[in-house]
């Protein structure tokens, strides 16, 4: 588990002081993160692209039916959100990518009900599943990867969402790197 809070820990210091740099700095390390974030989607694969929820349900042999993009990669929830507030911003976003996008036209097996969005403090609309706002990790540089399960990081716990849009905190366990 210490191999995984390591880049963590660079990445979490490398937004820090890119923080400390003024407002100007501030500025461009939001867009590049903004930039980030928007292209993630279209960076999974066409099957991203051809979904215009982002939103789709994967097996994962240790979590079962968890809450992923079109294309496997997965998405995560953070217990220090509120309902209809992330609490995750600069370096916490610059590693927990927040899942841009409104949510339309879901795929069979998600409620339409609970498939929501959220207007962050930038101007930026995040995706949300039964009221969690959606994320990816960083260090999921593959689809199928479950690495951020369990992670306490940033004042709160990380965890996979099923199919009902609960938290996961079962399978193998805090902080596996496991793929499905």
């Amino acid at each position: 588990m210490n191999h995984l809070r390591a880049p963590l820990y660079l990445l979490a210091a490398a937004g820090a002081l890119a923080a400390c740099g003024g407002t100007s700095a501030s500025k461009a390390s939001s867009a590049s993160t903004s930039t980030k974030s928007q292209g993630s989607a279209a960076s999974y694969g066409k099957a991203a692209a051809s979904n215009s929820t982002g939103l789709a349900i994967s097996r994962s042999s240790g979590y079962g039916s968890i809450l992923t993009s079109p294309a496997g990669q997965t998405y995560y929830m953070f217990t220090a959100d509120s309902r209809g507030k992330s609490a995750c911003y600069g370096a916490c976003a610059a590693i927990w990518r927040p899942v841009l996008g409104p949510a339309t036209g879901l795929p069979k097996g998600l409620k339409p009900s609970l498939a929501s969005s959220i207007t962050r403090t930038n101007g930026q609309v995040q995706l949300t599943y039964n009221g969690h706002p959606l994320y990816t990790f960083s260090s999921d540089t593959q689809t199928h990867l479950v690495s951020g399960e369990g992670i306490n990081a940033f004042g709160g716990y990380w965890y996979v969402l099923n199919a009902k849009g609960n938290p996961v905190k079962a399978g193998l366990g805090s902080g596996g790197s496991s793929s499905y």
